[in-house]
């Protein structure tokens, strides 16, 4: 009975209502829903939480996996061993995600839910967006064309992603990483106003 009933379900898994779907696929439509809505809770003035509390959590947040490939890609190109640099890297990492994740705890007023919500939000958007970054930088592929997708495809996903990351930073300032010191005194226009 055991065997008929499992062979039942596999069979409807299988069938033509879960085609092109597998466990990987579900999970991953889950954790992107979840992004969203993560991303809609807190943008805007009546937010719900707070994802980036100002400049500075935003730039510790991106340093995250900044430290992570950064270490790694330093490591190789002064024929450092893996052995050693993947380790450092996963260290620092960690530290930095133990930091970020203090605040997040502290500014979400200390609300679990909203914590973890907030987390699920940043850490992908900021991996994400590293990733598209080193990829419009060096963008992957043998020939000029693959080359040219490559950067054109990460060029879209940054132009999408970063004004959604600016709309989830809570205060406009920072003392330590703030893009209005940047551009301070270039003739940008009302770009500096609004940033």
């Amino acid at each position: 009975m055991l065997t008929y009933l499992c062979n039942k379900a596999s069979f409807y898994y299988k069938g033509k209502y879960m085609e092109g779907y597998n466990i990987y696929n579900i999970i991953l439509l889950v954790y992107f829903s979840i992004v969203i809505t993560g991303i809609f809770l807190g943008a805007g003035k009546n937010r719900t939480i707070i994802v980036f509390r100002d400049y500075d959590d935003l730039g510790l947040t991106f340093l995250i996996p900044t430290s992570l490939f950064g270490i790694i890609f330093i490591f190789h190109m002064l024929g450092g061993s893996p052995n050693f640099s993947v380790p450092l890297a996963i260290i620092v990492a960690f530290i930095l995600f133990c930091i970020m994740v203090k605040n997040t705890y502290i500014d979400n007023d200390r609300v679990i839910w909203k914590v973890l919500m907030a987390l699920m939000t940043k850490l992908p958007l900021a991996f994400l967006w590293v990733i598209n970054l080193i990829s419009l930088i060096k963008p992957s592929g043998q020939t000029a064309r693959q080359r040219r997708e490559s950067r054109a495809n990460a060029l879209l996903i940054l132009a999408i992603i970063t004004p959604i990351i600016g709309l989830l930073v809570a205060d406009k300032s920072g003392a330590l990483f703030n893009p209005k010191q940047w551009i301070k005194g270039k003739r940008i226009g009302s770009i500096r106003n609004h940033i």
